[in-house]
């Protein structure tokens, strides 16, 4: 909060009386005639300072909002359509990255990446011929309004691809399996536990453990088979 009427009051001279000054710096009205006459034109100062910091917030597409996201809409030619802020973002993100490039795989993953709000490292592509294209990324990953709007992002990703490509955007999730094993006095066991997870795409799992006269608790932690988004 910029406090102006403290600043313009603290300017005057000794001639006026300076009790406001103290009740300005603590966020209190002023008394005084000129305390008011300075609140009035302190008021306006602040609102064009608010409004001024708005228009360099909203200057970044991801933090527009209302009408300012509708000029942006307009400048890439995306109607809105009734659709809320959130949709109406991911629709002009989409917009400008198929202006970019037309429909490599570099740019789907980008894209996908974008829309997702994770980095292109976290997004998995794989390529199956004829024409498919499979997308992985973590289920962790995601924040809540991504996974409320996962169904109209696959739609969003599937007008980047070329034509005639079957897409797939696959949601990687984790299960955990615990289990304790009974090891006898004065033996040693060794435990190996395997995972054979139901897609090709991920490694098995395995983990070994020793010990002596204990009981132990082995945790197993593999991924299961993906979820696929579809309208």
């Amino acid at each position: 909060m910029h406090n102006y009427l403290h600043r313009m009051l603290e300017m005057l001279t000794g001639a006026y009386n300076r009790d406001d000054v103290h009740r300005a710096k603590w966020g209190q009205p002023p008394e005084t005639n000129i305390g008011k006459l300075f609140s009035l034109h302190a008021s306006a100062l602040n609102l064009t300072h608010d409004h001024t910091d708005k228009v360099l917030l909203w200057d970044n597409i991801d933090n527009a909002q209302g009408n300012v996201l509708d000029r942006y809409g307009e400048n890439f030619g995306v109607a809105r359509e009734g659709s809320p802020d959130a949709f109406y973002r991911l629709l002009i993100k989409v917009k400008m990255l198929s202006q970019l490039s037309g429909g490599d795989i570099d740019t789907v993953t980008r894209a996908a990446a974008t829309l997702l709000d994770v980095k292109p490292e976290q997004v998995e592509l794989e390529e199956i011929f004829p024409a498919k294209v499979w997308i992985y990324v973590d289920r962790d990953e995601l924040g809540g309004e991504t996974v409320q709007l996962i169904d109209l992002i696959w739609r969003m990703i599937h007008r980047i691809v070329a034509a005639g490509i079957w897409l797939k955007l696959l949601l990687r999730v984790y299960s955990r399996h615990r289990y304790n094993v009974l090891a006898h006095n004065g033996a040693m066991i060794e435990t190996t536990a395997i995972a054979y997870p139901p897609c090709k795409m991920i490694t098995q799992t395995s983990a070994p453990t020793y010990h002596v006269g204990a009981y132990i608790t082995t945790t197993i932690t593999a991924r299961t088979q993906p979820m696929e988004v579809s309208p």
